[in-house]
């Protein structure tokens, strides 16, 4: 792995974060949010959303580069940003789980280095990666990591696009993990399903010890395609947990469904009654839960358009 790439591109140490603002880029708008103050004590300084035309980008893939470019400027003159950490779409990234030695993060860094390949369609010249060490209650006990690889190429084209729209970016992050640092407290330890709904699709996330176990992406979002209901989506979290219950033991079992994304609050209730069966309770994503308590600060963002931020939210902290 060459570590200086890696870490251009993938987060830095706590101590290098630079402030900085969280880039949300996805297929239907552009989201930002900027905080001032200190973590668990955050002000939101700057926030806004860009809708995207339609066939700007089409299930992540970037394809029209100018417009792209164009909107980019634009909130950028809107907000008068800097340096932004900005997010990676779920179809852009591979997500696979491995054996590691031990603890010594340079030492797994190379060992997942000599498995990539063998694990995602890329060439290990090709990949950038990330990971994680996967709890022992999701492992039974054994010493894996979580790994997010994503190819290099996209990763190169995002950061010219962005430059050429006067950003500098510091580092990239997969969506799950950015939602995962935004809603879910540092001190949680259980297995959780974070639902993710979209405009056309709907991601779905298992995190456990706030670390992405599991992803999967549904074609059904807000504004449903034709032939695609919301039956589409509760077979999938229900086939989700059958999953996960038969390949983890009792510790690691899914006990809560988070909801956060475009309009979530209307798909609580017919959710929340599919997953009951499942013994799931499913509740709407407090995406302010590690930035400040809303019993000391009212954000300048409703509730109900909060949880569209969710993605920018966790990329805006330096947690």
């Amino acid at each position: 792995m060459h570590s200086s790439l890696f870490f251009k591109l993938f987060p830095p140490p706590k101590f290098m974060v630079m402030k900085h603002a969280g880039l949300d880029i996805s297929d239907d708008a552009i989201r930002c949010i900027e905080y001032s103050g200190h973590t668990s004590n955050f002000r939101i300084s700057k926030y806004s959303v860009l809708d995207l035309p339609s066939g700007v980008i089409e299930g992540g893939e970037i394809k029209n580069e100018l417009a792209l470019t164009e909107n980019l400027a634009k909130i950028d003159k809107d907000l008068s940003l800097n340096y932004v950490k900005v997010s990676v779409p779920e179809e852009k990234s591979y997500l696979f789980q491995t054996d590691v030695s031990g603890t010594d993060p340079i030492a797994n860094a190379q060992n997942i280095e000599f498995k990539l390949e063998e694990n995602v369609p890329l060439a290990l010249a090709e990949a950038v990666f990330y990971f994680d060490l996967l709890p022992m209650s999701v492992t039974g006990g054994k010493l894996k990591a979580s790994v997010s690889v994503v190819p290099k190429a996209y990763i190169e084209k995002i950061i010219t696009l962005l430059r050429a729209a006067g950003l500098s970016p510091i580092a990239f992050e997969v969506v799950p993990k950015s939602i995962a640092r935004a809603v879910l407290p540092q001190t949680l330890s259980d297995s959780v399903m974070v639902v993710h709904i979209m405009n056309k699709k709907t991601g779905v996330y298992i995190v456990s010890g706030g670390v992405v176990c599991f992803t999967s992406t549904v074609s059904w979002g807000d504004s449903e395609s034709p032939g695609v209901t919301i039956k589409t989506l509760l077979d999938e979290l229900i086939r989700i947990n059958s999953y996960w219950t038969s390949h983890h033991s009792e510790s690691s079992k899914l006990g809560q469904t988070i909801l956060v994304g475009r309009n979530s609050t209307k798909y609580e209730s017919v959710i929340g009654e599919c997953l009951a069966a499942e013994n799931l309770i499913v509740s709407e994503g407090n995406i302010w839960t590690n930035a400040f308590s809303l019993d000391s600060y009212i954000p300048p963002i409703v509730k109900e358009q909060s949880l569209e931020y969710a993605v920018s939210a966790g990329l805006a902290m330096d947690l």
